[in-house]
């Protein structure tokens, strides 16, 4: 199962990224909702207690919807994604989970780990730039030559870097710029050896 979990967050939609949607079932997070009208895409959940979900929208979308209470301890995008943890997909696209509100971003970045915990690919995304989240363990990454990529320690990790312009021994990395703005020389290994990390894409 490939899911599609629309959150509240910026999003540009482009045809790439339409086209990448092909094969995923879309939920929604209450205002996450907007981009299933932008995307064109049907909508199979919408969860949330709609606080941010305008009456145009709700009248707009016909979307099997789970309503929650106001009062909770968790956010919608938190309650969409644990469900969705429910089902163990393979693969999971986190769609306006960056920018925006930094404390949102923050919890989708760490709920990102839970899924890929679970055995899921994950990706967070606003439609430009993209970040995966980087378990302990060899990853290999199918880069394009010059392909910008940050590579960050979350919060504290031993990383390492081959195949890129500066390539990384082994180090224990914390609060550091020092791995940013990195350049591929191609398809590039990410060895974590402690802790956990954030690859993050960009044009």
């Amino acid at each position: 199962m490939r899911l599609a979990l629309l959150l509240g967050g910026p999003l540009l939609v482009t045809e790439g990224l339409k086209e990448r949607l092909f094969g995923f079932r879309l939920w929604a997070a209450d205002s996450g909702a907007r981009h299933a009208l932008a995307l064109g895409l049907p909508l199979e959940l919408w969860l949330g207690d709609m606080d941010s979900s305008p009456s145009w929208l709700q009248e707009a979308l016909a979307a099997p919807r789970l309503l929650l209470p106001q009062d909770k301890d968790q956010t919608d995008g938190e309650a969409l994604i644990r469900k969705a943890l429910e089902l163990a997909p393979e693969e999971v696209l986190l769609l306006g989970a960056i920018g925006g509100r930094l404390d949102h971003t923050l919890a989708h970045l760490e709920l990102a780990f839970l899924l890929a915990e679970g055995g899921a690919r994950v990706e967070l995304t606003d439609g430009l730039t993209r970040t995966l989240p980087l378990s302990p363990g060899e990853h290999a990454l199918p880069l394009e030559p010059e392909a910008p990529f940050s590579l960050l320690p979350f919060p504290e990790a031993t990383l390492a870097v081959e195949g890129a312009r500066w390539d990384l021994p082994p180090t224990r990395l914390k609060a550091t710029t020092r791995t940013l703005e990195n350049r591929a020389l191609g398809p590039i290994r990410v060895r974590v050896a402690e802790g956990r990390a954030l690859l993050h894409l960009f044009p």
